[in-house]
């Protein structure tokens, strides 16, 4: 009688252990890809969020000056030497879900109730992610050094946390303000 034998073909063992590890490989790359992507959103997303806050602070600044809220001699840091009406406190603060009774971002009364007695109630926590620093210059004329001034930088500085690493992040917008009035000084 006549055999015949098949050749039996496939993959050995050892061709299925390099297909895998090569498919590994690629696993961990698209992995750490997608953890790649999802950090860079939630960066993007904290510094989106502390752009608005810092833009929102200088529109009120603006606001509050427009509608007669307070005079051009309060725009500045409590403590400034040249501006002793200033009403903007100086170096990091928290920020607050709403202004105090002034309605102006950065005061004196913010984080105080809305009878601008009573301390923090529920409605006024502060933020713990972030923090705002509010730095206003005066910036002096050089043609006119002993005029008064009419013109100050605002630099609203944003400080927030990265994640659960805690890397201190900041955004920074810088404006400029003027007395455009020559009426009442403001």
């Amino acid at each position: 009688m006549n055999t015949i034998t098949k050749q039996e073909a496939g993959f050995s063992y050892i061709d299925v252990m390099i297909a895998i590890a090569i498919l590994m490989v690629g696993v961990m790359a698209l992995v750490g890809a997608i953890t790649n992507g999802m950090n860079l959103t939630t960066r993007s997303a904290l510094a989106l969020s502390a752009k608005q806050v810092a833009s929102s602070t200088v529109e009120s600044i603006f606001t509050a000056r427009d509608v007669d809220v307070f005079q051009w001699t309060a725009i500045g840091n409590v403590g400034d030497a040249g501006v002793p009406a200033a009403i903007f406190l100086a170096g990091p603060q928290p920020i607050y879900p709403t202004f105090g009774r002034d309605g102006i971002v950065g005061t004196v009364d913010d984080g105080w109730g809305p009878d601008g007695i009573s301390g923090n109630t529920d409605d006024t926590v502060a933020n713990p992610e972030m923090q705002r620093e509010i730095r206003i210059t005066a910036l002096i004329d050089p043609d006119r050094p002993t005029a008064p001034i009419s013109l100050r930088q605002i630099d609203v500085i944003i400080y927030y946390n990265l994640g659960v690493s805690s890397v201190r992040r900041t955004e920074q917008f810088t404006s400029y303000i003027a007395s455009y009035r020559d009426d009442d000084g403001s």
